[in-house]
């Protein structure tokens, strides 16, 4: 059974301030309801897309904020082996994000990166 199983690839996470600012300033923008997506094309070696997510403070307190980054990755996890390598992506978390159900982020999500033509050749 584990070989019938696909390994799931990693989520590559983004820590560093530059990149979030190079994609905010040089990315495209795609927004919908509950998430606003920031695509730029990563330079030099092709490497797996890394993501950033972030969700400002007045979307609550600490622990609202936390939980809500929480979906965003859960959310993302399933969806991230199929996205092309080589981007750098940066999720902001809309307030809407915060009451909307897993099911609503996770379809946003796939609309996006779909939109974004991140999703590998086939895969919806």
């Amino acid at each position: 059974m584990a070989e019938t199983m696909e390994k799931q690839k990693k989520l590559q996470t983004l820590k560093e301030n530059h990149l979030f600012a190079k994609a905010y300033a040089r990315g495209k923008c795609f927004p919908s309801r509950t998430v606003v997506l920031y695509v730029l094309r990563s330079r030099g070696r092709p490497s797996p897309s890394r993501v950033g997510l972030t969700v400002s403070k007045n979307r609550g307190n600490a622990v609202v904020r936390n939980r809500t980054r929480r979906r965003l990755r859960e959310a993302l996890r399933p969806v991230y082996p199929l996205v092309k390598d080589g981007f750098i992506i940066v999720l902001v978390a809309r307030q809407a994000a915060v009451e909307a159900s897993f099911a609503e982020i996770e379809s946003d999500l796939r609309l996006l990166l779909n939109r974004a033509a991140l999703l590998r050749d086939g895969s919806v």
